[in-house]
């Protein structure tokens, strides 16, 4: 039968909102009666005729009715006569009024629901259906494009598309027979080759097979649920495997937010041509991906994007370049020195840059993929090496059947149909009112921590002693550090003893030259008033005491054939050739020396050994084995037992760093999942910690901090990537930021100078927590003075209003430090502000972040304001130019809306 218009009248005794509903239009199929059915009611008005019937159809999401038998006669009669077929533009136009009124009014304690709907067989090819969730609106065409609407004003929609396989071919999608329909489902298409689109209602009225398919996605709101579904061995007519995707349109969102962390981190997130690439924390990815990694995406005109981050083989782009890296030099991850022959990623929209010219620009496209492998010729990284075809389909198996929990190596029979192993992606998307409350339907279904952090590593700074002494520190340095602090006239907080205090790595043993009497240290730094915590991550040290009883206990990582020094040396472009060479020569010397007794050896890898940034190659603790987790955490525990120590610094947790060939106690899910097992099971088990890597642990309790910064002013990993990092860690749900430290890491023989400095502690010292490393004392007298002045700033300011915040961000995830927006989110200036940002809604922090500027221009968005000992009563909602003399730190205060 063909298309025609049918009206649906649809009564429920549920208690409905007018924004809470579901409607349907131009998507019920006609069905044989299964196990849902309901009451529907043909409309055709002629004048003052109004034929009405009931048919019985299987209209997924909708409550059964008794009364479909009794009146299936009296509608098939009816609709012969009365029901004419209509082409698409016919049915817009008898349909389009009932977009804006879905809801009618209550009767007698029954809510009615009225839709409209193009009622066709299954198999028959119609040219769209449109889906309507409260105020979010779907179109979906058979081609595969889409259109969401929402109530923000907006003339246009935001469109996004699935990519099609060319096993598809150019054919129109039809609708899924009913048995082959989930249940619940607002819409089910498929195209021949086995290629099918399934959504569903992202809000109350989703099933439990979305409910379970999508818990990652429980209580989004008004929004839709999409699975893509793409037969995982077909190949294209490019050789390329096939794999899941949808594309979102960026520029009719607007601009962008989220993500991820990025080495060069842009604000808005669109103005980067952040390249398709693998999609899991990196210590300096491939294609610039950070530690700090979420799965969604909002936009300034109110639209809602996530990904499961449990999807296997996910790769992202945003904007990325219309051009692949060739295949003779591609984009590689790199460890320690060999970061010196990457490019600073993602590329600038439109900016030259040393290997490309402004005219470059990006494709304008969001692209999540769900592939069938992580092999790609264009990019090279370590889960390359570490899946193989057996595990990636297990794990596409577990995932597409929703039992993340139950992955094995063994798996299961060996599939027969390629229709039994298919790519799966499985996306969250919503059209809201403005990009605040896109953010605000983005962090609700993240796990909040409940408590927040110790109010200690707000209201007292972090000193650390990397930046200074790198991997040479010393007991008296420590010493030395604690005394000139509290000379200096600062207040004693955390100090953090970094890299190379223990012996060996893993052993949890300080250095007894070095360190001669750490106990006694420790005592000396509490009674000034000091925490200490120590330096530590996931990696024991060939030679050491730790590493053999973890081997014997079973504890470790093991790996399989490890790479030779001949294919280490020549893989990649000549970048990657380069990078490496030099990084096995620095490992063979033990450069900087101090590890050599003992050592991993360096020149050639061992199975199970993997490279790292310092010296000597190191294997990793099985995260995956609750054994060797308590094991771990246990020696963690009798190193504070020992000497007194107050919690740690956790570094590294990223699953870029495991042994080629990697093999678990039990295999990972999905490579994010490391990084949730060490935050989840051994940072989270100490009450004062911080850690740099994330990816779905929004829960935990403690400081999640900023990668290494380089000591420059650009926003290439320098002091401008600051605020654009921590308004990013906000969308994310990571409102607990520590900035790294200030001044930055003085690698490469960098050093501040005093300009550098001052404003590095003007950008920290208003955000969640602050760091030092680099004396300011050191730097020079201007220094130590200014930095003194924003640390009072600090305590005059934001600590005053910080408990009221960290408990709303501990509550709801809701961000401490805010993007301008967040007051005016229809205020299209705030949209690309990326150098301010609020704390709270009452304080406008306004630093300067371009070298030897003295003034600049503030946006001031709504409200009422008053500069911070400045001047008065400023009307918002526009410019102002400020002064800023080397010593100021711009700072409004909003009286009122």
């Amino acid at each position: 039968m063909g298309a025609g218009l049918v009206g649906l009248t649809i009564s429920s005794p549920r208690v409905a909102t007018e924004t809470g509903k579901t409607s349907l239009f131009a998507t019920a199929a006609k069905r044989k009666a299964t196990s849902r059915r309901t009451n529907l009611r043909t409309h055709r008005r002629n004048g003052s005729h109004n034929a009405e019937c009931t048919e019985g159809l299987d209209v997924p999401g909708v409550p059964a009715s008794s009364s479909v038998e009794e009146d299936e006669e009296t509608c098939r009669s009816s609709r012969n006569k009365d029901v004419r077929l209509m082409n698409r533009r016919q049915a817009i136009r008898r349909t389009s009024f009932a977009l804006g009124a879905t809801v009618l009014p209550s009767m007698q304690g029954f809510q009615f629901y009225e839709a409209f709907a193009a009622i066709d067989e299954p198999g028959d090819h119609l040219d769209e259906w449109v889906l309507s969730v409260g105020l979010s609106t779907l179109t979906v065409r058979s081609d595969g494009t889409m259109d969401l609407r929402g109530n923000n004003g907006s003339t246009s929609p935001q469109t996004l598309n699935v990519i099609l396989p060319h096993s598809a071919g150019n054919t129109k999608a039809s609708l899924s027979p009913a048995r082959k329909t989930p249940p619940g489902a607002l819409l089910s298409l498929q195209w021949p080759g086995g290629t099918t689109l399934v959504v569903w209602d992202s809000g109350d009225e989703a099933g439990d097979m979305s409910r379970r398919l999508f818990s990652w996605a429980a209580g989004v709101g008004e929004g839709f649920l999409l699975e893509l579904s793409v037969p995982s061995d077909v190949d294209d007519v490019n050789g390329n495997t096939e794999q899941a995707e949808i594309n979102v349109d960026l520029q009719t969102g607007g601009r962008w937010y989220g993500g991820a962390h990025l080495l060069r981190q842009l604000w808005p997130l669109d103005r980067a041509q952040w390249e398709l690439g693998p999609m899991y924390p990196f210590d300096h990815g491939p294609n610039g991906l950070g530690s700090v990694v979420g799965a969604h995406w909002v936009s300034s005109r109110g639209t809602f994007v996530a990904v499961d981050p449990g999807t296997p083989m996910l790769h992202v782009g945003l904007n990325a370049s219309t051009q692949q890296r060739p295949r003779d030099d591609p984009r590689f991850f790199g460890v320690g020195i060999q970061h010196l022959t990457q490019e600073a990623l993602p590329y600038e929209d439109g900016v030259a840059s040393r290997n490309r010219n402004a005219s470059e620009r990006g494709d304008g496209k969001l692209r999540i993929q769900a592939r069938r492998t992580w092999q790609d010729g264009h990019v090279l990284h370590p889960w390359q090496a570490i899946g193989t075809p057996e595990s990636e389909r297990e794990q596409r198996r577990a995932f597409n059947e929703g039992e993340n929990d139950e992955v094995t190596y063994a798996g299961k029979q060996p599939y027969t149909d390629v229709l039994d192993d298919p790519c799966v992606l499985r996306t969250a998307i919503a059209a809201t009112s403005d990009v605040r409350a896109a953010t605000l339907s983005a962090l609700k279904p993240l796990q909040s921590p409940q408590l927040p952090p110790p109010a200690v590593v707000f209201n007292r700074p972090t000193w650390t002693t990397w930046a200074t002494s790198h991997a040479d520190v010393t007991q008296a340095d420590v010493l030395a550090l604690g005394k000139a602090v509290i000379d200096n006239g600062y207040r004693p907080g955390v100090l953090e003893i970094d890299d190379r205090w223990q012996s060996r790595y893993g052993d949890l043993e300080f250095d007894s030259v070095k360190f001669p009497d750490p106990k006694g240290m420790i005592v000396s730094l509490k009674k000034e008033g000091f925490l200490v915590t120590v330096w530590v991550m996931p990696f024991l040290q060939e030679g050491s005491v730790a590493c053999a009883e973890a081997r014997r206990l079973g504890h470790l990582i093991e790996g399989g054939d490890p790479p030779s020094i001949a294919r280490e040396i020549s893989v990649g472009g000549a970048g990657e050739r380069l990078g490496s060479t030099v990084k096995v020569l620095v490992d063979l010397v033990d450069f900087p020396p101090g590890h050599w007794d003992g050592g991993g050896g360096g020149w050639a890898l061992q199975s199970g050994q993997l490279r790292w940034w310092g010296t000597q190659p190191v294997r990793a603790i099985d995260l995956t084995s609750d054994a060797a987790i308590a094991w771990f955490v246990s020696r963690l525990k009798a190193l504070q037992a020992r000497v007194g120590i107050d919690g740690f610094k956790f570094d590294a947790g990223e699953p870029c760093f495991l042994p080629r060939g990697a093999v678990t106690s039990r295999p990972l899910k999905y490579p994010g999942e490391y990084t949730q097992l060490w935050v989840n099971k051994v940072v989270s088990q100490f009450n004062i910690s911080e850690v740099r890597s994330a990816m779905g642990t929004t829960g935990y309790r403690g400081l999640v901090r900023m990668g290494d910064r380089d000591t420059v002013w650009g926003v290439d990993n320098g002091l401008q990537s600051l605020i654009p990092a921590l308004l990013t860690s906000s969308v994310l749900g990571y409102p607990f930021c520590l900035p790294d430290m200030i001044g930055g890491n003085a690698y490469w023989g960098q050093f501040p100078d005093t300009e550098l400095m001052i404003r590095w502690a003007q950008v920290s010292a208003l955000m969640p927590a602050v760091q030092w490393s680099i004396p300011p004392w050191e730097v020079s007298d201007e220094a130590a003075d200014a930095c003194k002045v924003a640390d009072s700033m600090r305590e005059a300011i934001l600590l005053p209003r910080i408990d009221e915040l960290i408990a709303a961000a501990a509550t709801n995830l809701t961000p401490i430090c805010r993007p301008l927006w967040w007051l005016d989110p229809l205020d299209q200036e705030t949209f690309n502000v990326d150098d301010q940002f609020l704390i709270g809604d009452d304080v406008l922090v306004a630093p300067v972040v371009v070298k030897g500027a003295r003034s600049r221009r503030v946006y001031l968005p709504a409200g009422v304001w008053s500069e911070y000992n400045g001047e008065k009563h400023i009307l918002g909602s526009r410019w102002v130019e400020v002064d800023a003399p080397l010593k100021k730190l711009p700072v409004f205060i909003r009286a009122s809306v």
